[in-house]
């Protein structure tokens, strides 16, 4: 294997289509691993002060291992240096929530990265290691544990349900009277369950974070939406001139939506994201619970992913998912430069 060390965000583009191609090969890799998603976070979020440190393998010329990395560099003397993966690290209140972020690799070359790629990540010199909503199984796992002897517990699960062998009843009778309840309930106000179309998906995306704002503000919290940033990130993916990464589902009175639900989706998975219901009128119609089901029934894609969520009290447990483990890497490689950083944040 030959490596190289990619550090000029400019030149990523060169190895676009290398990289979506590894990334399809790759087993259980995910649309957040793919140069359309993080091309778009790059775009959107990138800091000049960041420094790319993008890893790549070669054999015979053939691109097999990708591992995206990065380092946020301080601003200020006593700030530590931040390794992330591409996709992650940007300011919480607008952070887009990448998850499954990896490093791709061959298979049958596993192994060999896996061993070579543990040393040189030390060579980064960061003072902190960050990796969150990880697969407990992931080459990134595995390669902190290997260079860092790094123990994590699992805290988090994936909620995925496989719709070629999930049915209705499988779920629970509650579940299930619910679902009928609510549909007995939509269908006396002639409502109407759709796939919106593409060319509404920004006056669809409107009523969404109009929904989707009011309700956490109710609860007075931020909500997703509430940064520039975020939107402009989510309105970017809309207007691509290949807009198939999106989908959305909803309940519409007439013309009007009452309930929908935002979707990423690649050729296997129909990743849920987002969701917004007129929470004033329908909330007792359980619009969020039937949208849900329903789109599961209609989902053309192999998999329906909730993502991550809690082990209990989630309620992605009632829709019969399976559950799969996730991590979340935190890892304090320079702890003096650390604690120091936190006494001058308190004090100064």
């Amino acid at each position: 294997m030959k490596w190289e060390i990619i550090s000029d965000v400019k030149k990523l583009a060169l190895l676009s289509e290398e990289w979506c191609g590894l990334n399809n090969a790759v087993p259980d890799s995910t649309l957040f691993n793919s140069p359309n998603w993080l091309f778009s976070w790059i775009d959107q979020y990138w800091q000049t002060e960041w420094q790319l440190f993008l890893i790549i393998a070669r054999s015979k010329g053939e691109l097999i291992a990708l591992a995206p990395f990065y380092l946020q560099r301080p601003t200020k003397w006593h700030q530590p240096t931040k390794l992330y993966p591409l996709g992650q690290g940007e300011m919480e209140i607008a952070e887009i929530a990448s998850e499954y972020n990896d490093v791709l690799i061959t298979p049958g070359y596993e192994e060999q990265v896996i061993t070579e790629l543990s040393a040189k990540i030390k060579t980064l010199k960061a003072d902190q290691i960050f990796w969150r909503a990880a697969m407990h199984n992931s080459h990134i796992h595995k390669i902190i544990q290997n260079a860092y002897n790094y123990q994590t517990k699992v805290n988090n699960t994936r909620y995925l349900i496989d719709c070629s062998s999930w049915s209705l009843e499988k779920l629970s009778k509650n579940t299930r009277s619910r679902y009928k309840r609510s549909l007995n309930q939509l269908k006396r106000i002639d409502a109407k369950f759709i796939w919106v179309e593409p060319q509404n998906y920004q006056k669809a995306l409107a009523s969404l974070i109009e929904y989707h704002q009011k309700r956490w503000h109710d609860k007075e919290q931020t909500g997703a939406f509430s940064t520039e940033e975020f939107q402009a990130f989510h309105q970017k993916m809309i207007m691509a001139d290949d807009s198939s990464h999106i989908k959305m589902s909803a309940i519409l009175i007439g013309e009007q939506i009452m309930a929908i639900n935002y979707y990423l989706v690649d050729d296997l998975t129909l990743y849920f994201y987002q969701s917004g219901w007129d929470q004033q009128k329908f909330s007792s119609y359980s619009p969020g619970l039937s949208l849900h089901l329903w789109s599961i029934e209609h989902c053309e894609q192999q998999y329906y992913d909730f993502m991550m969520g809690s082990f209990k009290d989630s309620y992605k447990q009632k829709f019969g998912c399976q559950q799969q483990s996730m991590i979340n890497i935190a890892l304090n490689l320079n702890k003096i430069k650390v604690i120091l950083d936190r006494i001058i944040n308190k004090f100064f």
